[in-house]
């Protein structure tokens, strides 16, 4: 035979060995959308590859991390992968049974919604069919906004005498509690019981002023009913969105802890952790950044039975307390301001000796922010000759349609520099009296107020006060406008002042777009009796 023959015949075959002993890198990533179209790694599921080529040859079989991510090392060669468990997602079962080819050096197969078959979620066992939608709606009563001076939460009702489990960094060293259950029902709440080491607070409602509510059924067995890769979701007020459901995987497990993606934004934080079954295993909290910390339902049961005991007298009034208006200031009047008025700041001034108030409308606010904005823009057509056309930028405009019809007041202490710089005073609390009634405050906020040297250090820490107002509570019908303000060093005796009648008119102006927009809403609403 030719030698040349010979040798091609020995390369063919080095080449057809070579090519059955080559290794292929063979990776998996499974992903699905849900219904808000946000991508969900699917954890821990099971993977099995069948060669087909050879089908004696073992199953080979491998699962995913929290990432929704397996990899392998495959031969050349046809497969076919299975998922020997559904994936429970959203009310829906999900497998998949894909025929591959593995070749070349490196492959990788994308799983999700697209190349899956989907059905019906079967029923558990305890009847619950597991749908997302079918529980929020079964669940959301169970869910409350928690308010207190230094912010907002979440909580949910854990027993029919009106409590509410929440977070103690929600609620604590505050004089003012309140909780909303809807946008229109908001009542005060006052505080049974509290744990800071774990983060726990268990607040009282009169459950009168919410007939709607549910009980959040408590899981018997707290963490040891959920497993590492379950899914779980929550619902509660992020940012202050009313009762948001939010999904999530648990990732850690540990004795005092149970961690997961879900996201716990502010607002959330005091909310349910919920099973596929309705059942409250945890509580959520907002401390951690990245990842959620759910506290074990089970370190919460003494402090709701200590709770039980204190229910007695009077419950909390169920008089109904202001809530945010469920509309905003109208967006083309705040342009409009931005591009032919000049901000005057005098008329929202107050000195009161120690403090100095400011009261801050919509359009104060708006055109606080934009005015270095439009200086600019003006300079701008000054140097281009023509000053017709000086406009605000894109995201301002937008921006004009974010602002709720609201009047805030910032008292403010003052700092003196005498012997060292420290403030005056610390603010307290403070009350809105018009015709000599007072005004409720929508939400009475007090925060921490940081004095700095010239070196940016902290040189004295005090409280300052925020409180928000609707816009009636500034009206000429009043007759006088005063305020008064309780400090650090005589919270018994007010420092009192009456709003010069110019403010109260300014502040009322500032609001009439907004009364004109709100009544021709309110006449173009069809009557309830109409067909």
């Amino acid at each position: 035979m030719n030698k040349r023959i010979v040798w091609a015949l020995v390369l063919v075959l080095a080449s057809l060995c070579a090519a059955q002993d080559q290794i292929v890198r063979f990776s998996v990533h499974a992903v699905l959308v849900d219904k808000d179209l946000n991508q969900k790694p699917v954890p821990r599921l099971a993977l099995a590859l069948k060669p087909l080529d050879t089908p004696s040859a073992q199953e080979i079989t491998l699962k995913t991390g929290f990432d929704g991510k397996a990899e392998t090392r495959l031969r050349p060669g046809k497969y076919r992968l299975t998922t020997p468990q559904a994936t429970e997602f959203q009310g829906k079962s999900y497998t998949w049974s894909q025929e591959i080819v593995i070749s070349g050096t490196e492959q990788t197969l994308e799983l999700s919604n697209d190349n899956a078959t989907a059905s019906a979620q079967a029923a558990s066992a305890t009847g619950d069919s597991g749908d997302l939608t079918g529980l929020f709606d079964k669940l959301k009563n169970s869910v409350v906004t928690v308010y207190s001076e230094r912010g907002l939460g979440s909580g949910f009702f854990v027993d029919p005498a009106g409590l509410i489990l929440t977070n103690n960094h929600v609620v604590q060293s505050s004089d003012y509690l309140a909780v909303q259950f809807d946008e229109k029902r908001k009542v005060r709440a006052k505080l049974l019981a509290a744990n800071p080491d774990k983060d726990i607070a268990v607040l009282w409602a009169n459950p009168s002023a919410f007939p709607e509510a549910v009980m959040a059924p408590l899981s018997a067995k707290g963490a040891s009913s959920i497993a590492v890769g379950e899914r779980v979701f929550t619902i509660g007020n992020p940012f202050g969105h009313d009762k948001v459901l939010t999904t999530g995987v648990i990732s850690k497990i540990e004795p005092d802890s149970i961690t997961s993606d879900l996201s716990v934004n502010h607002g959330n934080s005091g909310g349910p952790l919920f099973t596929l079954k309705g059942e409250v295993a945890g509580l959520t909290s907002a401390l951690l950044q990245k990842l959620a910390k759910i506290i074990p339902i089970e370190d919460a049961q003494p402090l709701i039975a200590e709770a039980r005991k204190k229910v007695t007298g009077t419950p909390p009034s169920t008089e109904l307390l202001p809530v945010d208006p469920s509309d905003k200031f109208p967006a083309e009047f705040l342009r409009t301001m931005l591009e032919t008025e000049k901000l005057e700041r005098k008329p929202y001034e107050l000195n009161m000796d120690q403090f100095q108030v400011w009261f801050i409308t919509p359009v104060l606010n708006y055109m606080a922010r934009h005015q270095q904005e439009m200086a600019a823009a003006r300079k701008a057509a000054e140097r281009k000759g023509d000053t017709s056309q000086v406009k605000p930028g894109e995201t301002t405009l937008e921006e004009a349609q974010s602002y709720s019809p609201l009047v805030y007041i910032y008292v403010d202490p003052k700092y003196s520099r005498m012997w060292s710089v420290k403030f005056k005073n610390g603010f307290q609390r403070m009350r809105l009296l018009c015709g000599g009634k007072e005004v409720l405050p929508v939400h009475p906020g007090k925060g921490h107020y940081d004095l700095h040297d010239q070196r940016g250090r902290t040189v004295d820490t005090t409280f300052r006060g925020v409180y928000t107002y609707l816009p009636d509570a500034f009206s000429p019908s009043c007759g006088t406008v005063a305020l008064e303000v309780f400090s650090e060093k005589e919270p018994n005796t007010p420092i009192t002042r009456v709003v010069d009648a110019a403010t109260v008119e300014r502040i009322w102006a500032d609001f009439e777009p907004y009364r004109k927009a709100h009544t021709q809403s309110a006449l173009s609403q069809p009557a309830k009796n109409s067909p």
